[in-house]
């Protein structure tokens, strides 16, 4: 059994850390709420420029480059969007893992990586998978610059056919205390016939449906990249908010625990030295 010393160095050990877990959950619910509002901002953009898109592939072309699949896809590049910091409960493992199995359902096919995040680039770095490259910015400070040059890079990467299929992984955000990995294939688009999403428009052009298509193929690019980091985001600041209210709800009952430990050892301590005394003076009497 641990001495009164050891306990009580326990406790202030136990109280330190549920100090610290309790402060990373007061940063987190903070960060989460802003985060949260852009991402629910960001989101009807996303969304509806995704439908303007699958309406418009119903009356482009068969051959336009951005909606025709390939029969036989031989090179993949996927994206994968994790944190830059732990502490977050399965945040970033999931989304290491979904990645891990779409890589081997893709066998036989080319695939390269471009990490987002310090996690999956720690993670993936001495491992034995093809990464093209990597964001050197944390997750947090890229900029809208810097997604406007990452989605021209990749529509060009497209056109050039240095890929046939380009994905994205990241974390959905549902609830604070709900998220799960998500898969989102970002090129080619998927056209409207495959998905059952619209009816069929016939639409006029003013000015031709390429001089359209070349408009708004970069923002739907640069709107689902700049979305699903604020969706990975707000999961990551959901999940680690969720994680530190555990680890400081484990810290008290580990303290109720040590201190009901200390008080036994402490009247157990006291008990012996009444008895000591009692014997002593016991002793002296005789």
């Amino acid at each position: 059994m641990l001495g009164l010393k050891e306990i009580k160095q326990r406790i202030k050990g136990v109280t330190n850390i549920k100090q610290i877990t309790k402060a990373m959950e007061m940063v987190a619910i903070n960060r989460v709420r802003k985060t949260e509002q852009r991402m629910l901002n960001s989101r009807p953009y996303a969304e509806n420029i995704s439908k303007l898109l699958k309406r418009l592939s119903l009356a482009v072309e068969d051959n336009s480059r951005f909606f025709k699949s390939k029969d036989s896809v031989k090179k993949v590049k996927i994206v994968l969007i994790t944190g830059d910091k732990g502490l977050c409960g399965a945040y970033n493992s999931n989304a290491i893992q979904t990645a891990i199995k779409f890589i081997k359902n893709e066998s036989g096919k080319d695939y390269s990586l471009y990490l987002i995040g310090k996690k999956g680039i720690t993670f993936f770095k001495n491992k034995h998978y093809t990464v093209d490259e990597f964001c050197p910015i944390p997750v947090e400070k890229i900029s809208s610059k810097d997604i406007s040059n990452l989605s021209e890079k990749f529509i060009t990467e497209f056109e050039e056919e240095k890929f046939d299929e380009l994905y994205i992984i990241y974390t959905k955000f549902v609830t604070l205390s709900k998220n799960f990995a998500s898969t989102i294939k970002l090129l080619p688009i998927e056209k409207a016939e495959s998905t059952g999403d619209v009816k069929s428009v016939d639409y006029i052009f003013e000015p031709s449906s390429e001089d359209i298509l070349n408009r708004l193929i970069p923002k739907y690019v640069l709107s689902q990249i700049f979305s699903t980091i604020l969706e990975s985001l707000t999961s990551e600041s959901g999940a680690r908010m969720v994680a530190m209210k555990a680890a400081s709800e484990n810290a008290e009952e580990i303290i109720g625990d040590l201190k009901k430990s200390y008080n036994r050892a402490r009247q157990d301590a006291i008990t012996t030295e009444l008895l000591e005394i009692i014997s002593g003076a016991e002793a002296l009497r005789q």
